[in-house]
């Protein structure tokens, strides 16, 4: 997106001659764009924080323009086994956004989550650390960038027992809330929060993707700020 600006300057000079300059300028702002597929072969209800939520059968797309400025961290993740009512509240067994179809907030665990952060240039990921729900491809979609981070094991059907959950596969976090696995406390420091038994599980079926809050090695992409993205759940 262009805009245009005129400044008109104003330039005066001895014995009443005055001259108005005429100055333009451009200033382009590239909003990227998100294009949200639903792969599996059952509907999913797709989630954007910013940009609310939809439901999607199995092939359909969602395109979510995202503002360049947006500071915070971006999230995009799918909900299972929804029902919405005809005002647009209900409840979903993972992913779930207070009752909400239009999201404005996080997706409760479990959840498998493609996340981005826009600075000097785009940072983006898939991440476990509030569990695993459906499987994601997270893309570049643009001619400068084509990273993709895949996460497709069968990360449900080989859940431990005491992580599993109706929607999906819960990460240690979130059920035991405690120092080591939340990566907090006296464990809050890359040198303090290492890899765990649980986090080395969903690292074997998703090597790309964050297993725990200090997974950054193998785990962050990056791509020139203006590019635009894909995410596909089933991929």
């Amino acid at each position: 997106m262009t805009f245009n600006f005129v400044n008109l300057k104003v330039i005066s000079f001895p014995f009443g001659f005055i001259i108005i300059v005429t100055i333009s300028f451009s200033c382009s702002i590239h909003a990227a764009l998100f294009e949200i597929l639903n792969n599996c072969n059952y509907t999913v209800w797709a989630a954007a924080n910013p940009g609310g939520g939809r439901e999607l059968r199995q092939g359909q797309t969602w395109y979510v323009n995202t503002d360049p400025n947006f500071k915070d961290t971006g999230r995009i993740w799918a909900r299972t086994n929804c029902n919405f009512d005809t005002n647009s509240s209900g409840k979903c067994d993972s992913g779930d956004c207070d009752g909400n179809l239009y999201c404005v907030t996080s997706g409760s665990p479990p959840v498998t989550l493609a996340e981005y952060s826009f600075e000097n240039m785009d940072f983006f990921d898939v991440s476990l650390v509030d569990g695993f729900n459906v499987p994601m491809e997270f893309k570049g979609a643009s001619s400068g960038c084509t990273k993709q981070i895949k996460c497709t094991g069968d990360v449900n059907e080989l859940c431990p027992t005491e992580l599993r959950h109706p929607g999906g596969c819960n990460h240690p976090c979130t059920v035991f809330q405690n120092d080591q696995f939340c990566c907090r406390g006296g464990n809050s420091t890359p040198s303090s929060c290492g890899p765990t038994a649980y986090s080395r599980f969903f690292k074997g079926f998703c090597p790309s993707a964050y297993s725990y809050a200090y997974d950054d090695a193998t785990s962050t992409f990056t791509c020139p700020s203006g590019s635009n993205y894909t995410v596909v759940f089933c991929p």
